[in-house]
């Protein structure tokens, strides 16, 4: 990776930092069998959080929108973050760069699309909300993508 000095230090973690502004964690287990890659993407917002869980819960689905990381709430950090596990057994050096380059394009995505705001699915607006005879019919006609061809969920 170009990175000859690159190693954990005595709490199993390092710290990579990507264009000076994307944080990649990576933290092994105590038997380094496992390894967790991990980024704080923002800070949980006060509120009008709904839109950005739902949006952050339909990339996790299958992996589609995160590269096969997921999402999670660090509540005593604040944080919201991604994250990603990988045995070590199973994974190679290249497979390990990969999944690392991937890893870390998903989280310059997301860090800026959660920035502007680009991931509200709510075209309403933040201040408003809908009445309980009109949220039915709001749900019915949120548009959703089509799942890939060959796709098969049982």
């Amino acid at each position: 990776m170009g990175l000859p000095n690159l190693k954990l230090d005595d709490n199993k973690v390092c710290r990579l930092i990507f264009d000076k502004k994307f944080t990649v964690d990576i933290e092994a287990s105590e038997d380094l069998k496992i390894v967790h890659l991990y980024s704080a993407l923002c800070t949980i917002p006060p509120r009008d959080k709904e839109n950005l869980y739902e949006s952050l819960l339909e990339a996790t689905l299958f992996g589609r929108g995160t590269g096969g990381a997921a999402f999670g709430v660090d509540v005593e950090m604040g944080e919201i973050l991604l994250c990603r596990t990988l045995e070590m057994e199973k994974t190679d050096y290249q497979d390990f760069v990969n999944i690392l380059e991937s890893f870390v394009n998903h989280v310059e995505a997301w860090t800026e699309k959660i920035d502007k705001g680009e991931y509200s699915r709510d075209r309403r607006g933040p201040s408003s909300t809908p009445s309980p005879s009109t949220k039915k019919k709001t749900d019915d006609n949120i548009d959703r993508e089509a799942p890939p061809p060959g796709f098969i969920r049982a």
